[in-house]
């Protein structure tokens, strides 16, 4: 079932992925992941060992077929002959020919090894299993890549957009300072200012641009997608919804992903005792061939010898002592379920503290975050009324700046504030194990 899901996901992605224009400039967050799920690296290669795991998984595999094998031999001899029999016969040749030749069908099966085969074959799908579960976790840690990289974006972005709202408030303050220059009822120190803080609003704003085509690149990168193909990504950072804590706990244990691998490995582990054990146990093999063989001599006692049919028998081993290697084996099977099953328990453990401080930080991120919504609004207006105040005299240059450095100081904690409660709420979802439907 979970395969089946796997790959209805990887289908619906491949199909979306054909009708893309490779030259598209604006790019979804839902989109991305479509790409990333049709083409990065790691999820192919999870995807390839997945097809691997399920070849493995087979009847024959574990033992339970029969092996049939045709062979043939054939033999041609010339030969000088000389025999002397008992009744007294005399044969002497030169050049004496003959020919043998054997062909046939032959059958070796298994009827009972100690219940080996079965659980063989139970731990091929367990490992099967563990290959479709590798390949989830591959995705999902590939959407979470996906995710951070595109939010990223969307968050310097934003950077850029409130530096250039300041550079806009920096012209205009420019322009009144010139104005009141010119008028003389300020000095030139004002129009200095006011140059050299639009400078620096327009460095950081390339800085700031720098960084945003390196993220951008990084993207296309996760995408596989050339690097330096431009692409564009949605202003907004939307959160899907709040989340109760029991049931994230409660969610984490049937679903997340890093269990139910730590749990098919314990399930391995049990399959592998089995198969140790059935050395303790008689096993039983059915043989069986049709065979024809002809001989042909030009002198000897037998000129001709041809035969032509089936034979069957059985053959029967119980191994009674081997040096108690099969007791140790076991042992050590058994040591190794141990050792998954405290994997498992310090991995379940590990699991439930990430969600606990994991949901802590997503309260946390989400209360910042209306509150620096709240700041920036206030931080806009009061940028708005100082430059008001600042065309009429009513406040300094060093008000302006104030009110300047307050408002891009509220820009910058809103948009890390967004992109955090994002990134909590990615994680979240992958440790919940609904990152991926």
């Amino acid at each position: 079932m979970l395969r089946s899901k796997i790959y209805i996901l990887l289908f619906f992605c491949l199909c979306l992925g054909l009708s893309a224009n490779a030259q598209t400039s604006q790019i979804t967050i839902e989109k991305a992941i479509e790409l990333a799920l049709k083409n990065n690296y790691d999820i192919l290669i999870s995807k390839n060992q997945s097809d691997q795991a399920t070849n493995n998984n087979s009847l024959g595999n574990a033992g339970m077929l029969p092996k049939v094998d045709l062979n043939a031999s054939g033999s041609f001899a010339t030969n000088a002959t000389k025999q002397e029999f008992s009744s007294g016969l005399l044969v002497d040749k030169s050049g004496v020919q003959s020919q043998n030749i054997t062909t046939g069908a032959y059958l070796n099966w298994t009827i009972f090894d100690g219940l080996k085969m079965f659980a063989t074959h139970g731990k091929l799908q367990q490992i099967q299993s563990l290959g479709e579960l590798n390949l989830k976790i591959q995705i999902e840690n590939t959407i979470v890549k996906v995710t951070s990289a595109y939010y990223n974006i969307v968050m310097l972005k934003q950077l850029i957009s409130g530096l250039k709202e300041n550079s806009a408030v920096s012209e205009e303050r420019l322009k009144i300072a010139q104005k009141k220059f010119d008028l003389g009822t300020v000095s030139k120190v004002d129009v200095l200012q006011a140059k050299l803080d639009l400078n620096e609003l327009r460095s950081a704003l390339m800085r700031q641009n720098t960084l945003l085509s390196a993220a951008k690149e990084e993207l296309n990168q996760l995408l596989v997608q050339n690097v330096e193909q431009e692409i564009d990504v949605n202003d907004s950072i939307p959160l899907l919804n709040q989340y109760k804590y029991e049931d994230l706990k409660n969610a984490i244990l049937a679903n997340n992903s890093d269990l139910l691998f730590a749990q098919k490995n314990m399930q391995v582990s049990q399959y592998m005792i089995k198969e140790a054990k059935s050395s303790y146990y008689p096993k039983l093999n059915l043989n069986a061939n049709y065979i024809f063989s002809r001989a042909q001599n030009q002198a000897g006692f037998t000129l001709l010898n041809q035969n032509l049919g089936m034979n069957l028998g059985f053959t029967a081993s119980w191994t009674i002592f081997n040096g108690l290697n099969t007791m140790n084996s076991v042992k050590n099977m058994k040591l190794n379920l141990e050792i998954s099953n405290l994997e498992y328990e310090n991995l379940k453990s590990l699991t439930q503290l990430a969600v606990l401080k994991s949901f802590k930080k997503y309260q946390d991120d989400i209360a910042i975050l209306e509150l620096e919504e709240e700041n920036n609004k206030l931080a806009k207006e009061n940028l708005d009324i100082s430059l008001d105040r600042f065309r009429l005299g009513a406040n300094t240059s060093i008000d302006i700046k104030i009110a300047q450095s307050s408002f891009q100081s509220s820009v910058s904690r809103l948009s890390e504030a967004s992109y955090n409660a994002k990134i909590s709420e990615t994680q979240l979802l992958k440790l919940s194990g609904s990152i991926v439907k």
